[in-house]
């Protein structure tokens, strides 16, 4: 299992775009020799994925998408503050989490450290538009692998309704829910999610547990 760091902020102004990232998933495929892989993202990993899909379409076997932006998404990449303070990102955090408690004073901070730079606060609000402006409606049919959607009954960002478009219009999609679950089903419930994903890969794909 490998897990491609995104360039999402540390490329230059011109790079800062959806594009540039899914070019750059795709050549790190290139370089560790990828030729068949079940591709997973949450959010807008998902939309890179599916990009990647529509890209090199015998290279990927399966995708996984969690809360995938790509139809319909609540960003933030309007008002902004240039120094997001504490309350403004727990705000923004509990909109992403069901369960509240997941976001804990330790969790803001690390976030708050993480957007202390005004460049990296820019280029992400850049990319996220540039994905914002991205809509895959009319190109999801010809994505024709099996996909899992694994959504949370509560996600505010991507609601239940963007899964049941993705999944009308994904020729061979399987629909989960994970209930009292916001976005990010794989922080929230990973037990739930993990257990979904194992059976999905054991219908799909070579047992894991084989040999």
């Amino acid at each position: 299992m490998f897990a491609p760091r995104l360039p999402l902020e540390e490329t230059s102004r011109a790079q800062r775009n959806l594009d540039h990232v899914v070019s750059h998933v795709t050549d790190f495929l290139d370089r560790h020799g990828m030729d068949r892989v079940i591709l997973g993202g949450n959010s807008f990993g998902g939309h890179v994925a599916l990009h990647v899909a529509l890209r090199s379409r015998l290279r990927v076997a399966g995708l996984i998408l969690t809360g995938s932006s790509g139809l319909f998404e609540r960003g933030y990449e309007r008002h902004v503050p240039h120094r997001p303070d504490r309350a403004w990102l727990r705000a923004k955090m509990r909109e992403v989490f069901f369960n509240e408690a997941l976001v804990t004073e330790t969790f803001v901070e690390e976030i708050r450290e993480l957007l202390s730079d005004r460049r990296r606060i820019a280029a992400l609000v850049r990319m996220a538009a540039s994905a914002k402006r991205d809509n895959l409606r009319e190109l999801l049919h010809e994505i024709r692998m099996p996909v899992l959607l694994v959504w949370g009954t509560n996600d505010n960002i991507t609601p239940p309704s963007v899964a049941h478009e993705f999944k009308e219009r994904l020729p061979l999609a399987e629909l989960e829910f994970i209930d009292e679950c916001g976005h990010a089903a794989a922080l929230e419930k990973p037990h739930e999610f993990n257990r979904i994903v194992e059976r999905f890969l054991q219908r799909h794909f070579v047992p894991l547990h084989a040999g």
